[in-house]
């Protein structure tokens, strides 16, 4: 009759085996690892040599050197010598003065930009009387020219135009205008040009 063993009696009976083929690999490993180990060399110790601080001594203020100088790139004057297609009109510049041609006048003073309100109003300091036309005299003309003048921030009548026209008094009114001064306009203390109508009266009695 077969008696079957459980797997606890064959670990028990296969444990020798085991344990001495364990003991058999680890000796021959101790043996190849003595053999092949190189031999341990003892050297005995050396102390490093000592490294040596210099000191540098830094200056309190470090010259410096001046900035290089820029040489000067010399000018190539250069000729243009005029083309053969070129007419004779476009390479001699003109040399005709005509003396009959009217100078040329300089641009005509721009007017300023007159104020439309102001704190305190122009004060006349000096105002001419209006010269009586001989012709308005003798025909007994009289009446009232209105007239609107600038003044500029200096007081000064730079420009004067016919509001209420009188004929034959006109041109009297404007000559006489233009010689008034003014103490100026003011805006927050500060002189302004500024346009006014002043009224020139004409009239024959007193």
């Amino acid at each position: 009759m077969m008696v079957h063993m459980t797997a606890e009696q064959r670990l028990k009976d296969s444990y020798s085996k085991m344990l001495r083929n364990a003991f058999l690999i680890a000796f021959v490993a101790h043996v190849v690892a003595f053999l092949t180990v190189p031999e341990l060399e003892i050297r005995p110790y050396q102390l490093r040599e000592k490294q040596s601080i210099e000191a540098i001594s830094i200056p309190d203020q470090f010259e410096i050197p001046p900035p290089p100088v820029e040489e000067v790139k010399k000018q190539i004057v250069t000729e243009i010598a005029p083309s053969d297609d070129a007419a004779a009109e476009e390479t001699i510049a003109s040399t005709e003065l005509d003396v009959e041609a009217p100078p040329e006048l300089p641009p005509a003073p721009t007017r300023p930009e007159f104020f439309l309100s102001y704190d305190d109003p122009p004060i006349p300091i000096k105002q001419v009387k209006p010269v009586y036309p001989d012709m308005a005299r003798e025909a007994e003309l009289e009446g009232v020219v209105l007239v609107q003048i600038g003044i500029d921030e200096f007081g000064n009548v730079v420009e004067a135009r016919i509001l209420q026209s009188v004929s034959g008094l006109d041109k009297a009114a404007l000559d006489a205008v233009y010689q008034w001064k003014f103490q100026p306009a003011r805006q927050r203390d500060v002189a302004v040009p500024v346009q006014i109508a002043v009224p020139i009266r004409f009239t024959l009695r007193g």
